[in-house]
């Protein structure tokens, strides 16, 4: 295909620009880039609630407590449930491991436990504590009974107790 009829021309630049490199994209704050995080965060812990059966209702606001949940859902078998999400995929304590990020879902357990129709207050997070006061506050979170459970989203270990729901 040798004849020129045949193939698209195009004439050469007979006065080319030297190549120019893009300019650096500007840096993002933490805060943008935690923003973005927690979206894609919430973004995979409503995957896995829908593939488990769950039915999505969203954010709900419980203004007689003041708290906001991440997502309001209802179970296979039809109960209520209120998920918190807390990961990200960066940083050097992500998830649960930050101890004000453990504190507020502690609280907002706390608070939760005040209304008398309560559904059970989950939480879906990437990182749990490892050990030390992390570690302790979600033990004794647990054992009274402000938060129903904490999952961690890449454990399937975890991940399969949302079917007790």
């Amino acid at each position: 295909m040798s004849d020129p009829d045949q193939l698209p021309f195009v004439a050469p630049d007979p006065d080319p620009e030297p190549d120019v490199a893009p300019a650096p994209a500007a840096p993002r704050s933490f805060q943008a880039s935690a923003g973005i995080q927690g979206r894609q965060f919430a973004e995979q812990c409503d995957t896995l609630l829908t593939h488990l059966g769950f039915e999505l209702l969203g954010r709900r606001v419980l203004v007689e407590v003041g708290v906001e949940i991440d997502q309001e859902a209802v179970s296979p078998s039809g109960a209520a449930v209120w998920f918190e999400y807390k990961g990200s995929i960066q940083g050097h304590r992500p998830g649960l491991r930050r101890t004000d990020t453990l504190k507020k879902a502690i609280a907002n357990g706390a608070l939760l436990r005040a209304l008398p129709d309560a559904a059970p207050y989950v939480v879906i997070t990437s990182h749990l504590p490892e050990a030390g006061s992390g570690a302790a506050m979600l033990r004794s979170a647990l054992e009274l009974g402000y938060l129903a459970d904490v999952v961690c989203l890449y454990d399937p270990s975890s991940t399969r107790r949302l079917g007790r729901w």
